[in-house]
């Protein structure tokens, strides 16, 4: 019991230094300040439109979370992520993990899960702020409620599959090599979409990139009955994706541990 207490403690504490690692940088307090940005633009656009809870009342959570995800969310990724293994390293991170007990596995849950909580509070904050500004105004305001959890979870998600992936991606990387991986893998498959869609099952576009997940998950939340297949897939690849991209962060912690190039 006290040995299982004592472990509890140890990953609280490795995931605060990770959130904490996370929201330091310039590049990350841009991301941040977006985000802060995104909020208020969203309640001006929210207070601006008519309260007759038509569709575009409706849509605006739906435009927000995406905005603020790709705009904010990706640069809190980018400079949070970019470096970060190397840094830690010969910051000592590793060495202060080490000293309190932690494993490999400790230190990439901190790290990767630190940032997925910065991206959650960030992104998933500021999306929250714009569902609230557009319930305040509609009536009535089921449709907009209905966007608005769908809203919210699109966001949660963006922010447990981008932190995984960026910090593969660009946590070993110069600032050039982190952008074209991130790139590749953000970007790259959702242009060929229209032409991998054709190698799978028909309806399965989701699995098709990561942004495209993203989106069946937030139509599968809004429109339960018709995207509930869509929804489990798309949740599935993400946690594949997701899987994947811890062991590549391990990998590289390993690697640099015992003096490999990553």
């Amino acid at each position: 019991m006290l040995a299982r207490q004592a472990h509890r403690q140890r990953s609280a504490a490795f995931l605060s230094l990770g959130a904490w690692l996370a929201a330091r940088g310039g590049l990350a307090a841009v991301g941040l300040a977006l985000s802060v940005l995104g909020a208020m633009v969203s309640v001006v656009v929210a207070l601006a439109m008519p309260a007759d809870g038509g569709a575009g009342v409706a849509q605006l959570p739906t435009v927000a979370s995406s905005a603020i995800a790709w705009s904010a969310g990706v640069m809190l990724a980018f400079g949070a992520a970019l470096r970060a293994l190397r840094r830690d390293r010969e910051d000592g991170v590793m060495a202060l993990v080490r000293a309190r007990g932690g494993s490999v596995g400790g230190y990439v849950w901190g790290r990767v899960g630190g940032l997925a909580l910065v991206l959650g509070v960030a992104v998933g904050g500021a999306t929250l702020v714009a569902c609230l500004a557009a319930t305040s105004v509609a009536r009535p305001s089921t449709l907009v409620l209905r966007s608005s959890a769908a809203a919210i979870v699109y966001a949660l998600a963006f922010a447990s599959t981008v932190g995984p992936v960026a910090m593969a991606s660009l946590g070993a990387r110069t600032r050039a090599g982190g952008y074209f991986t991130l790139l590749a893998v953000l970007v790259v498959p959702e242009l060929l979409s229209p032409w991998t869609s054709a190698l799978l099952p028909r309806g399965w576009h989701e699995l098709t990139s990561i942004p495209a997940a993203l989106s069946a998950v937030r139509s599968g939340i809004a429109y339960p009955p018709v995207g509930t297949a869509h929804l489990a897939r798309a949740l599935a690849g993400l946690a594949a994706v997701v899987a994947v991209s811890l062991v590549v962060v391990a990998a590289r912690v390993v690697q640099r541990d015992i003096g490999e190039p990553a």
